[in-house]
Parts: structure tokens; C-alpha cells; sequence
């Protein structure tokens, strides 16, 4: 035993004795663990943020039966070879699972031994190897594949200690590769064997890596606490030199656990209660508080963005996570100014219950939540105008559609006839598909403009850019045929529920089903989910069943019989003007 690992063992040692007398004194300190700062995934982010991703994507679950993440992420490092048998590895039903002949009577999640014996497994991926060299797109089974395979990879990472790295360099320099611990304790033994005094940074790192690694295997929370003090101070001082870093770094662990996108789903879900709650007779006062609920809705969604923003330290709608993270804030932004200015309530009903609905999406569906850098062809300023823009059109599409049912419904209440409540709603429903149609042919022009700068030419009909101009000739078509008339409010409000789907192709469809230039990380096509033939059935039926009670009503303006002009009342020219 050399010189140095005898030094490691003996202050190891002297940590365990000095602690003997207090062993259950104090409770582990994951949260102070979780400041310690990794480099992963193209960028430094806290071990707390590193260890949520890592149990997100193999266990498919924010937590591993309750635990911080960062102890589960110590837990698995520090004991790998009994975990290797607990079932960790989430696959849900499909293709996959019956192409390696999985028991689903075991459940969605498996153990690692259990999935490298599937000899199927490494032909799927063989497979998936040469359609990538063939430039084909990948299957959805061979996407999964290479999920799993990643997962697997991953694990065993993580057991052997060599992700996430720990060590910067001396100087640290964040932009320079840092070292796994196994590769910073070998500089050590190798700078020891050639007489080569190691930096004390690095020694200190390694100490109380080794301190932590221990203290979790003997339960020692004040040996642990401790150790990961160390090394926190360790990291801080090597970064001295980059303060950005460990400034985006707390940042990033307030994030974490504030939970802005929680918070800001519950408050617009309150505040869609209190509009709707607002139409009853005797409860209008109910809609000063709805706006009360959607504003501060609104401003913990938006924080939640900005704090994305400055971790990342570029726009954040990059990826389907932060694009639908976008849509969201916008609709909402343009419901509540809407609101705002016209008091009618069905704005701020229909952009808190779309806002809410869209988080929920989010986070509940299996999309990547990581702040991850930008790849290539998106690093251009152009990205901060020309997506947002289109996906606020998106948003206000989103709005008409819901406006639009409440129109559908409370017309079939009036068995088609005009009320002062359905004037109001009518006027909404033009309104915001107006800002959407606009919007959406102001990004397209942006995008043109983009294509020019980064592809050398302005329209190449590249499925995401065909499948917007559809959309556009869509909405305009229907905005044309309600002013030349031959849509009346009832038609308007049917076909912006019916047309909303060509609004989900163009954002979501694309992007998985066509390839295309703008299919930036959506991966390869997981199939057409059950949730969208639900989607498609539940609205065919509702339209079904409208266009039937409404039958004989007529869905244009029957100019034999136009509004009175000379109504004397506000309701009458309220209902004459919607009509």
C-alpha cells in the first residue's frame, strides 16, 4: 500500500472514530449533498439536479418510494452490486416488451441482469445501428431500445462511480472535462507514485468523496454531513474564478425545490373554479377572485420560465417540454390581458383552465424536463422571436378551441338562439383567433427570414413549414368565411373545435411522424398514442351530438333575416353585433 492510500485510510478512519460517540446524533443532509456540483449532459448543474433526472428517467417516477433523489442517487452509487437485482428499470407495455418476452404479470420495471439477457435486445439495437448509418428513422421499438440500453448504461455508471464527474480542473475551468472520482483518486495513487505533490483541492475532493461513499454504506449521517460539507467548500473554491457557475448552480436548487410549475398549475386551476363559479347567479363577485388566482398563476408560471432561462442561459422553448411550457405561458399572458380589458369572464375561464391543463401535460407526459444545451442549428437569436410567436398563435388556437366549446354547449342550451352571455362569448372566440392568425403568419415570416440565414433559403417546404401554412389558410379561411358570412357564430365556434387538430399536427405530429429540418430532439415516433384517438373520438362525438341538437339551425347568416340596426337596447346591439 503506497504512501497516499495510507493517508486516505487513516483521516478516513480518524472521520469514523472522531464521530463515534454521536453516530445517530444528526439526520442525513441530502439537501446540502444536493448543492454539490457535477458536470453532465454538456453542462455543470447541482448532484440534486443530476439525481431527479437520473431516477426521472430510469425509475419513470420523480422519486424512488418517497426518497430525496439525492439519497437514492447515494444509495444506488454506494451499494451497486445488491441494486443490480432490484427491479429499477422502467418499460411500459408495448412492442418492446413483447419483443423480448417480458412477464408484464412482473410489473413496468425490471432488473438490469434480467434485460441484458435478452439476446433480442442487442439485435433490436444492431438493428437500430444500421438505419441510423442508412439515415433511416428509427422505429419506435428500436427508439425504445436505445432508451433502455441507456438506462442500463446509466446504472451501471452510476455503480462504478464514473457519472456524474465531481472533479473540476484546478483552475475550474467549467468549459474543460471534469474527472469521475475513480479517475480523480488514480491521479491521486499515480501523482503519489511519481513523487508528485497532487493539489490539495484535489486530495480534499477525494477525502470526502470517500467520507460520503462510507458514511451511506455504515449509516453515518454526521460523518456524511460533514464530508459533503467538505466537499461543497472544495468545488466553491476551485470555482472562485467562475461565479457565474455556482450562481446559476443555486439558482437551479431553488428551482428544484420551489416547484414553480406546481404551484402555478394549482393556482390557474383555482382560478378556471372561480370563473366558472362567477356565471352562477349571486357569485359574480367570484371573478375578481378568479383574476386574483389567474394573475398570481400567471407570475409563478412565469418565474418558473425565467429561472429556466438563467439556468440555461438561453430561451426557454427549446425542446417539446419547454415549447408546451411556452404555449402555455402565453395563452395564459394573452387570456389575462384580455380579461383584464374586457371583464367578460369566458377569457379568463377558458386561459386558466387551458394554462392548468397544458402543466399537467407537461409534467405527466414522458417528455425530457432537463435544461439541456442548445444544439446547433437552434443557437441563433432568432430562436428568442420566431418560436415564441408561433407558439403563442398555437396558444390562442388552444383558447378559441376551449371558448368554443363553451359556445357549443350553451347554445344547445338556447336551442340556437343568441343570448347577451353568447354574444360575449362570440366576440371572444373572433377575437383570439384573430392574435392567433396574426401571430402565426408574423413567426412564419420570422422563420422564412431564419431558414434564409441558417439554410440559404426562405421556404423549402419542409413539413413543419407546409403543415403552418396549412394552419394559417386554415384559420384565415374561417375568419374570411364569418366576415363575408358564411359562417355565423354557431359555425365559427363548430369549426374552431373541429379544426383544432391540424393546430396538434403541426406542433406535435410533425415533429414525431415527418422528418423534417425542425424535428429538433422529438425523437422518433412512439406511435399514435391512445390519448390522441381518445382526443379525436371524444370531440367527434361531442360535434356529433351539437350538430344534431342544433340541427335545422343553420351555421350561416341568413341574410333574409338581419339584425335589427336600430335596436334600442345594449343587449339587442350587444347580440346584433355578435350575430
Amino acid at each position: 500500500m503506497n504512501k497516499r492510500s495510507q493517508i486516505l485510510k487513516f483521516i478516513v478512519t480518524l472521520f469514523i472514530s472522531a464521530f463515534a460517540l454521536n453516530a445517530h446524533a444528526e439526520e442525513f443532509n441530502w439537501k446540502l449533498a444536493g448543492q454539490i456540483l457535477v458536470q453532465d449532459g454538456g453542462r455543470v448543474k447541482p448532484l440534486d439536479t443530476f439525481a431527479r433526472e437520473t431516477i426521472s428517467d430510469v425509475y419513470g417516477k420523480d422519486t424512488y418510494e418517497g426518497q430525496n433523489p439525492v439519497e437514492t442517487y447515494f444509495r444506488w452509487m454506494a451499494d451497486g452490486s445488491r441494486w443490480r437485482d432490484v427491479p429499477l428499470i422502467y418499460l411500459p407495455k408495448g412492442d418492446l416488451r413483447k419483443e423480448l418476452g417480458l412477464n408484464d404479470a412482473k410489473g413496468s420495471r425490471f432488473t438490469v441482469p434480467e434485460l441484458r439477457g435478452k439476446p433480442r435486445l442487442m439485435e433490436i439495437m444492431q438493428e437500430a445501428q444500421a438505419a441510423q448509418q442508412a439515415g433511416e428513422k428509427l422505429s419506435f421499438t428500436q427508439s425504445k431500445t436505445n432508451e433502455v440500453l441507456h438506462k442500463i448504461s446509466m446504472l451501471q455508471l452510476i455503480f462504478a462511480h464514473d457519472i456524474p464527474l465531481f472533479a473540476p480542473p484546478e483552475d475550474g475551468n467549467p468549459d474543460v472535462t471534469w474527472l469521475s472520482m475513480p479517475e480523480a483518486l488514480q491521479q491521486l495513487k499515480r501523482d503519489s507514485m511519481n513523487a508528485v505533490g497532487s493539489p490539495e483541492s484535489l486530495s480534499n475532493l477525494g477525502v470526502a468523496f470517500a467520507g460520503m461513499y462510507h458514511s451511506v454504506t455504515d449509516n453515518r449521517a454526521d460523518m456524511f454531513n460533514t464530508s459533503a460539507e467538505i466537499f461543497v467548500e472544495t468545488q466553491q473554491k476551485m470555482l472562485a474564478d467562475y461565479p457565474d457557475v455556482t450562481y446559476r448552480a443555486g439558482i437551479e436548487v431553488t428551482y428544484n425545490r420551489f416547484q414553480p410549475f406546481f404551484w402555478a398549475r394549482l393556482a390557474l386551476l383555482l382560478a378556471a373554479a372561480l370563473f366558472a363559479l362567477a356565471y352562477r347567479k349571486g357569485f359574480e363577485k367570484y371573478r375578481a377572485h378568479g383574476m386574483y388566482a389567474m394573475i398570481a398563476g400567471f407570475l409563478l408560471f412565469a418565474s418558473g420560465m425565467y429561472l429556466r432561462w438563467i439556468i440555461g442561459g438561453r430561451a426557454p422553448w427549446s425542446n417539446m417540454y419547454e415549447s408546451l411550457l411556452a404555449i402555455g405561458a402565453t395563452l395564459v399572458l394573452i387570456s389575462a390581458i384580455y380579461e383584464l380589458i374586457k371583464r367578460d369572464k369566458i377569457f379568463g375561464l377558458a386561459g386558466s383552465l387551458m394554462g392548468g391543463v397544458i402543466l399537467w401535460l407537461a409534467h405527466y407526459a414522458s417528455l425530457d424536463r432537463g435544461i439541456n444545451p442548445l444544439v446547433p442549428a437552434l443557437q441563433s437569436y432568432w430562436l428568442i422571436y420566431h418560436v415564441i410567436i408561433i407558439l403563442a398563435s398555437y396558444g390562442c388556437f388552444a383558447v378559441a378551441m376551449v371558448i368554443g366549446h363553451f359556445l357549443l354547449v350553451q347554445a344547445v342550451k338556447s336551442k340556437g338562439e343568441m343570448t347577451p352571455q353568447l354574444a360575449t362569448m362570440s366576440k371572444a372566440n373572433l377575437h383570439v383567433m384573430q392574435v392567433g392568425s396574426l401571430l402565426l403568419i408574423f413567426g412564419i415570416l420570422l422563420g422564412a427570414v431564419w431558414a434564409e440565414v441558417s439554410w440559404g433559403r426562405f421556404w423549402g417546404w419542409d413539413p413543419k413549414e407546409t403543415w403552418a401554412l396549412i394552419s394559417w389558410f386554415v384559420y384565415i379561411a374561417l375568419l374570411h368565411g364569418r366576415s363575408a358570412g358564411w359562417l355565423n357564430w354557431k359555425g365559427l365556434a363548430f369549426a374552431s373545435v373541429a379544426v383544432f387538430p391540424v393546430v396538434v399536427m403541426t406542433y406535435y405530429g410533425v415533429n414525431f411522424y415527418l422528418s423534417g429540418l425542425h424535428s429538433y430532439g422529438a425523437g422518433s415516433s412512439p406511435g399514435i398514442p391512445w390519448e390522441a384517438f381518445a382526443y379525436l373520438a371524444l370531440e367527434g362525438v361531442f360535434l356529433t351530438w351539437v350538430a344534431m341538437k342544433l340541427k335545422g339551425g343553420g351555421w350561416s347568416n341568413n341574410p333574409s333575416k338581419p339584425p335589427s340596426s336600430g335596436s334600442s337596447t345594449r343587449v339587442q346591439r350587444k347580440i346584433a353585433e355578435a350575430v
